[in-house]
């Protein structure tokens, strides 16, 4: 017998014993593996300038009283712009970042209503507009003084993260507290954000 016929001999003994074990080795699945559905993962901060923190003086009045008046009559807009002027000062909060705010949620009109059942300039939820003192959210003076104190709060409940502006705009949509337990938001809220940001620049 040659070494190749003993060769071949040994390969033959080698698969008839290793076919004695439960291990019949790799099959190949029938079908693909089932696919399951992931949570949204958190988006990466955006490292928004922090000039939109800072506080504007009077000198945006004109420029929030005209992008307003593309959208509202004048004598409504007058009294949308004082109210924003006023309580972002008073609360120390930009009034063109609660400008773009507004305009993104309800377009700027006082009787805005969503079919969540938020309300009024800012969007507020009954919820919210109760815990921050508004008894009438379709009041123009009372809504603009709620959201301008809502923002304020989560500015300061994410202060500590670079990226406070996006997670503080990313709560008023998401909820402060999901965004906090996450550390993070949706990617539709992203284009939120992003939105908001822009109608800001053309303010």
């Amino acid at each position: 017998m040659d070494a190749t016929t003993g060769i071949i001999i040994l390969l033959f003994v080698v698969t008839i014993f290793s076919s004695f074990g439960g291990n019949q080795g790799y099959t190949r699945p029938s079908a693909p593996p089932p696919k399951f559905s992931q949570p949204a993962l958190p988006v990466s901060k955006s490292n928004i300038d922090p000039t939109y923190l800072a506080v504007v003086g009077e000198n945006a009045r004109s420029s929030i009283q005209n992008y307003i008046c593309r959208f509202r009559k004048p004598g409504e807009a007058v009294a949308i712009t004082d109210s924003i002027m006023r309580h972002s000062q008073k609360y120390n909060v930009n009034p063109k970042l609660v400008a773009a705010l507004i305009r993104r949620e309800s377009g700027f009109n006082p009787r805005a209503i969503s079919s969540a059942g938020a309300m009024g300039l800012g969007q507020l939820m009954p919820s919210t507009a109760k815990s921050i003192g508004v008894t009438n959210p379709y009041d123009i003076d009372q809504n603009a003084k709620g959201t301008v104190r809502y923002m304020k709060y989560l500015l300061g409940r994410f202060e500590k993260y670079s990226d406070q502006v996006s997670f503080a705009l990313a709560g008023y949509l998401e909820g402060p507290n999901g965004v906090a337990r996450r550390n993070g938001y949706r990617s539709s809220t992203a284009a939120y954000i992003k939105s908001i940001i822009k109608i800001y620049h053309k303010i």
